[in-house]
This record gives structure tokens, sequence and C-alpha cells, in this order.
């Protein structure tokens, strides 16, 4: 894991002045924006036992990192839909029915299957990533890829901070438009390695 003062040297000569404490904060706002909008930090999660009877389960992300979205789901060995939404699933009064699986319902924390299983069972899925409200930093390999439109999203903030020394709207408006660009290209760029590559598992280090 890359914590969050490895961004400083690359920060802090742009917003004299600034509290490390301040930049923690924008750098670990700024990352969780990249890591919602580019789905960059794609992660396998550990094999889920699923027990008859219960359909709500929780998710177990590393350390420092939360469940954004769920983007793969199956069900002993079969593929399952995924939605964040009641209103997507077509089974009726699904509240009240057992059975095979057919959905995985909800996130961030925990999520539900649908309908409620009446076996056991493996659920295997696989997960966008993103650093959570009390993250230490970011996992080494979002860190050596992206950083700079992570930087670009920090600077962003920092510098439509009133009355500082570094207050500047015009390069703000700057590095939040290098923000958007850099996530968007990230998040082509990871779509097209995730359509052709098996998942890679990333999991934050500690060193």
């Amino acid at each position: 894991m890359k914590t969050w003062n490895n961004f400083f040297d690359l920060l802090s000569p742009h917003v004299p002045g600034c509290p490390q404490a301040a930049q923690t904060i924008a750098l670990r706002q700024a990352a969780i924006a990249f890591c919602e909008q580019s789905l960059a930090w794609r992660y396998a999660h550990p094999e889920i036992l699923v027990l008859s009877d219960t359909a709500k389960y929780f998710f177990d992300p590393p350390e420092g990192a939360t469940v954004h979205a769920v983007t793969y789901a199956e069900f002993n060995d079969k593929q399952i839909e995924v939605s964040t939404m009641e209103h997507e699933i077509k089974i009726w009064n699904w509240r009240n029915v057992s059975g095979i699986p057919e959905y995985v319902l909800g996130g961030p924390i925990s999520f539900t299957l649908v309908p409620k299983p009446d076996l056991s069972g493996t659920l295997k899925v696989r997960v966008v990533l993103k650093p959570s409200q009390g993250s230490a930093g970011i996992d080494d390999d979002i860190f050596n890829e992206y950083h700079e439109a992570i930087e670009h999203g920090a600077l962003a903030r920092l510098m439509l901070s009133p009355k500082k020394p570094y207050t500047d709207a015009v390069l703000a408006n700057y590095h939040a438009q290098m923000f958007l660009i850099q996530t968007a290209r990230a998040g082509v760029r990871e779509a097209k390695s995730y359509n052709r590559s098996p998942l890679r598992t990333s999991i934050m280090r500690r060193r």
C-alpha cells in the first residue's frame, strides 16, 4: 500500500503552506472519486460460503478499502445477475420467495441474494474497490499507474479553498478538467484490459 504521504513531494510544491492533514483529506477524496468513476481498482473477492435460508452477507474487502460495485457474480459456478436497484429484480414477490439465487442485490457493505437461497453453495464475485473514508493510502498498482490523475483531483479541491496562499480558481478548473480527462482514459484502458485478460486480484499491501 502507498500511504498518502507518498504523494506529498508531488503535491506540496503546488500548494505552498498547505497542511499535510488537508492534503491527505484532498488526496483521499480524489482517490475515491477516481476509483468510482474509472472502475480501475478491480478485485476478485474471496469466495463466500452461502447457507440455506440465509439471504444477507457482508463483503470482506482488503483493509482500508470498501466495495464500490459488484461487476460479476456466480453461484455454484453459474453466472447470476448483479443489481443495485430493487426494481430491476424480475421475480414477483421476491421478498417472500426461496430458491436458487438469481440476483446479487446491494452494496457497498453487504448484499442480499435474491431469491433467498434454499440450498447451500459458493458465491464468487468480482468487485470494484475504492479507498474507505478512514484509509491510510491506496493500492500500489493504482498509485503506480494513476497517481497523476489523483494529484490533479486533489489540487482541484485544494485550490478552491478560500483565502489561502494557493487559492486559484483558474488553476483549480484546469486540474479538475485534467482529472476528468485522465480518469476517463483510465476507465477506457481498464475496460479494454478487463475484457481481454483474466481478472487481476489486487490486495493492499503494508510496507
